[in-house]
């Protein structure tokens, strides 16, 4: 990442989630925050009011940053797809270029055009994904374009406008809520008050068995053959090397210590959230093996770099949370085209 970029994430970090001077500065700066909030509150389809047999779970966050949604929606995605529901995905697709129109993603696309993260979902989940920055067009357009009975909303937790009948709210245990102010004085998109509104909160490495889920690495693919390994032969293998991981996630700390929990000696370096690892970042590591996660994976089609291997991970979401979904969600209509 820039070195500008850097310093200014890690100063907002600072500010946030610390007890700092420069955040009670910042304070007059929440009011048109608060008060656009309060706008798009007032725009808010009625929950329920979802097309007809369709099913809308909205996987979303309440502080700026990565909190893990991601593989949230794609642990909740495989769950219901191995129990019959015809699954379909919409997001903001961040940082791509499709344009304002509604853009159903296609094997010939890449993460320049519908961004890192839709990019991912649909190649892992291999369903419907439309991306779109307005996520009621998004919607509308995946349901009448594919037939699913189930949407997962990619984040848009604040994007009241689209309809939905549940709502996930996920959240970092260790980070928090911050010191628990609206941007740009802390992390929040919304007041804290909004906790008590979504069907179920969620909280990464958290000790409470209905909210806390965690993710644990399965296997590695090395990216320019192709070749998988199992985790475990994973570990026989670069446990005693010193190796790199690398990677442009939001919180990029979460990979690095998933991975020394895993009892590797890593050199961790961080480039800036969906920030592309370039050939000039990996001709600095050596010859080290080079760890990095799906999401900077989807953004290096064409790297045949030896050295790069891509770890893959499974969640473990809440018993609880997938008993209530069961519950809330009519049967899979098995069977069906």
């Amino acid at each position: 990442m820039s070195a500008t970029r850097g310093a200014l994430e890690r100063l907002l970090n600072h500010i946030w989630y610390g007890d700092n001077l420069l955040s009670w500065c910042l304070i007059p700066l929440t009011w048109p925050v608060r008060w656009a909030i309060h706008r798009r509150r007032r725009q808010a389809a009625p929950k329920g009011g979802t097309p007809a047999g369709v099913t809308v779970i909205v996987v979303g966050g309440l502080t700026a940053g990565g909190t893990g949604k991601t593989p949230v929606l794609l642990g909740l995605g495989k769950w219901l797809a191995e129990r019959g529901y015809r699954v379909g995905v919409v997001s903001r697709g961040y940082g791509g270029t499709h344009g304002p129109e509604p853009h159903s993603i296609t094997e010939v696309d890449t993460a320049a055009v519908v961004g890192d993260e839709p990019l991912l979902i649909q190649r892992e989940l291999g369903v419907p994904v439309v991306v779109c920055a307005d996520r009621k067009r998004g919607l509308e357009a995946l349901v009448g374009e594919h037939a699913v009975d189930v949407v997962l909303s990619d984040d848009g937790l604040q994007h009241y406008p689209m309809p939905r009948d549940i709502e996930l709210l996920v959240l970092d245990a260790e980070r928090g809520l911050g010191n628990g102010r609206l941007l740009p004085a802390g992390p929040l998109r919304e007041p804290a008050s909004r906790l008590a509104s979504v069907d179920a909160v969620l909280e990464r490495n958290s000790n409470d068995p209905d909210r806390g889920f965690s993710y644990q690495p399965s296997s590695a693919t090395h990216l320019a053959s192709g070749r998988q390994l199992a985790w475990s032969e994973c570990l026989a293998e670069w446990r005693p090397e010193s190796i790199v991981a690398m990677t442009g996630l939001g919180q990029p700390a979460q990979f690095f210590e998933m991975l020394r929990g895993q009892g590797l000696a890593i050199e961790a370096h961080a480039l800036g959230d969906h920030e592309t690892i370039a050939q000039s970042h990996l001709d600095r590591r050596g010859e080290q093996v080079v760890l990095v996660t799906a999401k900077d994976a989807v953004k290096l089609p064409e790297c045949a770099d030896p050295r790069v291997w891509v770890v893959a991970i499974k969640v473990a979401l809440p018993s609880s949370l997938l008993t209530r979904l069961t519950a809330r969600l009519p049967p899979a209509r098995l069977g069906e085209a």
